[in-house]
């Protein structure tokens, strides 16, 4: 290698200062080498690795450099007793040794011929006594700093022992309140309990008395009294009272139940606290236990300068002049004796307070193993989480109960509502489709009146007509007598004044007869007019009475019918009821599930946040892992790489001391001839071996530690990579669970949206329903009015004389005003039809979305078949991980065998009893057993991650069958969606419509009012002509104007009548439809 330079020491100079950059700055320069020793022979490789800068070490391995180079350090630690061999001749040397047999003779003629001689016995006895007097100083010091320590740790270990103390009192506390809570909560569901019980006698009381009244009014339901309904109004709302007053109790109950949820939260983040605690206070006690370890270390290494210098001092006497230098040696020996028994008695005393300390650890161990353990702290635990199961159990059952409840009461006001719903529904087609007898047997009594009426009016005009023609018959008949008489006075002589006086007389009389007959013809044709008229109004009131009217047996026969029809549309309503009820059912279990799944939520989220860490602290945990993983790695190398220095330097050591033994050999036998005793010598011998044995049992004492290091660092990872599974599964459950509680939320927001656009169409449809009914009472008020109208005019007509002209005109507009209502009759029964084509197309769309859906039932079974299938699976995995744990462990017991099994043959390696061939072996068997378990172990890691790919497969299905299902509900939600749509513009239209009608409403108030005014000015008319004979012109001018004004008012109530005629039979369609669904 080449010579030491300025970059070298500047390279050594930061090593030992532990400057990193400094170091990474000289390492780039050319020529520089981290592994070259100086004059003590070290390097700075070396030193980096002794202080345990691990910076450094990484900045100087970067560069590249061999592990295994080895320094020089432990040659340059006897100065004194390496000049006094080369003094005496000693071969600097060891091989030459091995190699010259001659030069060996030769060393031991000269060692024997040349005595043993200090060169200049003052100046090596001053340099010796300094160097003594300063490692003295150096030990005191050393031993004063122990005691510091030693202090420090003192001090440390009370304050551990008092926050021990002090935690096992938060300890017991904290158990005496969880006791405490645990009893109330026990307390508070026994109270629950009591009143679940009482609600549930409520409940059955509140059935019993619901099947009385459902009794009571099957038995009075065909009666139909008014009374018997405001008592069962009465009695709904006691039991919406009692309903009310359950469900407050209810609410109580959940409250108390979220309290005791709570605190069971709290004790779960009480425990937690404590666990980690715990941990913290292991973690402390391990640092305690690292820095006693590194004090005992210290403390090894003053014992072995103790015995090193006790070396050199036995070493640094010479045996020539042993008698002369004893009397000027002794006083400095016997101080330095003293001076050593002292420091001797302060290392006694300081190993006996480390024993002490020790001790005080290790009772301090013992406290917090008898008040937290962690088995202690486990079974605690485990038995707060049964108890939080227990309670969580009972919870669920009361939840369960008061679920039933619920719907036991949703039931009764289902069935209240189904029933009164009935009573209205039969009570409005009882007025809608069938006329009451008293009604009909009035209106056949009437037309029976007018028919009789009719008649006699009838034979009244034919009597009058016989009258008349018999009078015109007794007329002609004096008028051929008159004839017959003037005839005979011709013949018979008559004065002139006479006959032209006779004359005048019969002219007059021929006038006044003539003005008779004129009046008598205009009568008959009047009468015969009237007749005619008669005659036709007859044959129209019988046409009318035809058509109008229906004869019994036909009646009946459409009573049957439609009793039958109402008995298969009071089938359709129960059906339609039953799938309502069961909607609403379902509908209430999917919001029970939907709130035992926001409650397990919850669950999941405080126990995520109590039990689970977050991953940004999982990942920081794990980053320090990590980094404590590659800090034990790289002290592990570094223990290595020193065990490796260590056994080259024990080689060294071997080949040094057989030097030395054969050197020592080589000066007993002139000091036998010669020289000093041999009691000297065999106490340097026995030092030196208690010194070998020292280093050799620190030897085992590094392994053995390397060893357990390397097994925990191989249950960290185990460990971590547990943890990671552990993560990842939980995540993938939480995002499962929150995609299925987003599911739930989404369909409960849909049925709930569902619901109130319902319960609003159905409002708006009765409301609309009422109001058709008002107007149809209405119509029905005026319908009668007109029909008295008509009769009266009727009657007005008999009475007054009409022209033939303004009768046939008024026939030609009602008839063309019946054609054209019968017209819009059939317009609107189309538009009719076509919306019951539309509603039984919805009605099919519904019932292929019932049959498309796949039922909730069928969706839980399911569910609950891949969560057992799951559990299954968590089961074998199990197993399975136990296994593995289970051939962990006997890996760790053979590997504890192969350790011990080793130290063993270190042992006997030291005590050279073992020969290299059974050494080699038994090296052989145990790395064939190490082999197969390694193998073994690669087998379970196998296993294991093929479990662990099974486990994720499985859950990759089951993802896929939520998703499924998922886009199944979604089509059914878009599916619902549109048909929500077409609802809504149903209802738009009716809204519409509703908004027409209240505008026909106003003009028909308008029209109403006008015809009230006709009415009144044909009641004046009426009068008039009663009173007065008016002339004809003037008659026929007021009927002329009354007559275009109905014609205006016709044909602006036909306009109208249109629109109401539509709004009406949308309205009636729309409450067909309620009532079907």
């Amino acid at each position: 290698s080449a010579e030491w330079n300025k970059y070298d020491d500047r390279l050594m100079k930061a090593a030992e200062r532990g400057d990193v950059e400094k170091v990474s700055s000289i390492l780039a320069k050319k020529g520089v080498h981290p592994g070259k020793l100086d004059v003590e022979g070290r390097s700075a490789f070396h030193v980096v690795a002794s202080k345990g800068n691990l910076e450094c070490l990484n900045a100087i391995l970067t560069h590249g450099i061999d592990v295994a180079t080895s320094d020089s350090a432990a040659m340059a630690d006897c100065p004194s007793s390496i000049q006094l061999l080369c003094d005496h001749g000693a071969s600097v040397n060891a091989k030459d040794i091995c190699t010259s047999p001659g030069g060996a003779t030769h060393l031991q003629s000269r060692s024997m011929l040349r005595p043993l001689e200090l060169s200049s016995p003052g100046q090596t006895s001053y340099s010796e006594n300094e160097i003594l007097k300063k490692e003295l100083e150096a030990m005191r010091t050393f031993c004063d700093s122990a005691k510091q320590d030693r202090l420090k740790l003192q001090n440390e270990l009370a304050h551990k022992v008092a926050e021990c103390k002090a935690l096992a009192l938060e300890c017991e506390r904290v158990k005496e309140d969880s006791d405490e809570q645990v009893k109330q909560l026990e307390d508070a569901l026994k109270d629950v309990q009591k009143r679940m019980y009482e609600s549930e006698g409520k409940v059955k009381q509140m059935q019993t008395h619901f099947l009385a009244l459902k009794e009571h009014l099957t038995n009075e339901a065909a009666t139909g009294s008014h009374r018997i309904t405001e008592e069962l109004k009465e009695q709904l709302r006691d039991m919406k009272a009692k309903y009310e007053g359950v469900s407050a109790e209810v609410g109580k109950l959940r409250n108390q139940i979220k309290q005791s949820e709570m605190l069971v939260e709290e004790f779960k983040r009480d425990e937690g606290r404590l666990v980690e605690d715990n941990k913290r206070l292991q973690k402390e006690c391990s640092a305690c236990e690292m820095e006693r370890e590194k004090q005992g270390r210290r403390l090894v290494e003053v014992e072995g300068q103790l015995k090193e210098l006790l070396a050199k001092l036995a070493l640094s006497v010479p045996a020539e002049k042993f008698e002369s230098m004893k009397s000027s040696l002794s006083s400095e020996v016997n101080e330095k004796a003293k001076k050593l028994a002292e420091v001797g008695r302060d290392y006694e005393n300081s190993l006996g307070e480390v024993r002490q300390l020790k001790r005080e650890l290790e009772s301090a161990r013992a406290k917090l193993a008898q008040h937290i353990r962690p088995e202690e702290h486990e079974q605690l635990r485990s038995k707060l989480e049964q108890k939080s199961g227990e309670l969580g159990k009972k919870v669920t059952e009361l939840t369960l109960k008061n679920q039933t409840l619920q719907k036991e009461v949703e039931r009764v006001h289902v069935d209240n509502k189904r029933l009164s719903q009935q009573v209205h529904s039969l009570t409005v087609e009882m007025e809608t489709c069938y006329v009451p007898l008293k009604v009909s047997e009035e209106m056949k009594k009437a037309h029976n009146v007018s028919v009789e009426e009719l008649n006699k009016k009838l034979s009244d005009v034919t009597q009058r007509y016989t009258e008349k023609k018999l009078e015109a018959e007794r007329l002609l008949v004096e008028r051929d007598r008159l004839t017959k008489s003037v005839s005979r006075l011709e013949a018979g002589s008559v004065a002139p004044e006479k006959h032209e006086k006779e004359l005048m007389g019969l002219k007059s009389n021929i006038a006044e007869l003539r003005e008779q007959l004129s009046e008598l013809n205009k009568k008959c044709a009047e009468d015969q007019e009237k007749m005619r008229a008669l005659s036709s109004e007859n044959t129209s009131l019988k046409k009318t009475l035809s058509n109008q009217y229906v004869p019994s047996k036909t009646h009946e026969e459409m009573k049957a019918s439609l009793g039958s029809s109402l008995e298969k549309t009071n089938r359709a309503l129960l059906d339609a009821k039953k799938r309502f009820d069961d909607m609403s059912q379902e509908f209430s279990k999917l919001r029970d599930e939907n709130e035992v799944l926001r409650r397990n939520l919850e669950n999941v989220q405080n126990q995520m946040k109590a039990d689970y860490v977050s991953l940004d602290e999982h990942s920081r945990k794990m980053s320090t892992v990590s980094q404590s993983l590659k800090e034990a790695q790289d002290a592990n190398t570094a223990i290595l790489a020193d065990y490796r220095r260590g056994q080259e330097e024990i080689l060294t050591l071997h080949a040094e001391i057989k030097a030395q033994k054969k050197e020592l050999d080589t000066i007993q036998e002139c000091i036998k001839l010669k020289y000093a005793p041999l009691a000297r010598l065999e106490e340097c011998e026995r030092k030196f071996k208690a010194t070998e044995k020292g280093l050799r049992e620190q030897l085992s004492e590094q392994t053995h530690k390397s060893r357990l290091k390397e097994e925990e660092v191989k249950k960290g990872k185990q460990e971590n990579e547990r943890l990671r599974q552990e993560l990842a599964a939980l995540q993938k459950e939480l995002k499962g669970r929150n995609a299925l509680v987003e599911e739930a939320r989404e369909a409960e927001r849909v049925l709930s949206g569902k619901t109130e656009e319902l319960s609003k169409q159905l409002k708006d449809l009765s409301q609309k329903y009422t109001s058709v009914k008002n107007e149809r009472e209405k119509l029905a008020e005026e319908r009668a009015k007109q029909a008295s109208e008509v009769l009266a005019a009727q009657n007005l007509l008999q009475k007054q004389p009409v022209p033939l002209e303004q009768v046939e005109a008024l026939k030609t507009s009602l008839n063309d005003t019946i054609e054209h209502l019968r017209e819009e009759l059939r317009s609107k029964q189309k538009c009719l039809e076509k919306e019951q084509q539309t509603v039984s197309k919805l009605q099919q769309l519904l019932e292929n979305q019932k049959n498309s859906s796949v039922p909730l039932a069928d969706h839980l079974q399911i569910k609950e078949a891949f969560e057992k299938e799951v559990g299954i699976m968590k089961a074998s995995l199990r197993e399975k991980e136990e296994e593995s744990q289970n051939k962990t462990r006997e890996v760790s017991k053979l590997q504890t065998e192969v350790q011990n099994t080793k130290q063993a043959l270190k042992n006997l390696e030291t005590r050279e009893v073992v020969d290299m061939s059974k050494y080699k072996a038994t090296k052989n068997d145990l790395e064939t057993q190490i082999s197969n378990l390694n193998d073994k172990l690669a087998s379970l890691n196998r296993k294991y991650d093929q479990v662990c790919e099974e486990k994720f497969a499985a859950k990759d299905a089951k993802e896929l069958l939520h998703l499924s299902i998922e886009q199944e509900i979604k089509d059914q939600t878009e599916r619902c969606d549109k048909s929500l749509t077409t609802i809504m513009e149903l209802q738009q239209r009716i809204q519409e419509s509703a908004q027409q009608i209240e505008a026909k409403d106003n003009k028909i108030t308008e029209l109403l009012n006008d015809v009230e005014r006709l009415k009144q000015a044909l009641n004046g008319l009426s009068q008039l002509t009663y009173t007065s004979g008016s002339p004809s012109k003037r008659q026929s001018q007021l009927v002329d104007t009354l007559q275009h004004r109905v014609r205006d008012l016709q044909q602006q109530l036909a306009g109208h009548m249109d629109e109401d005629v539509q709004a009406a039979l949308l309205q009636i369609i729309q409450m067909r439809q309620g009532l079907v669904c």
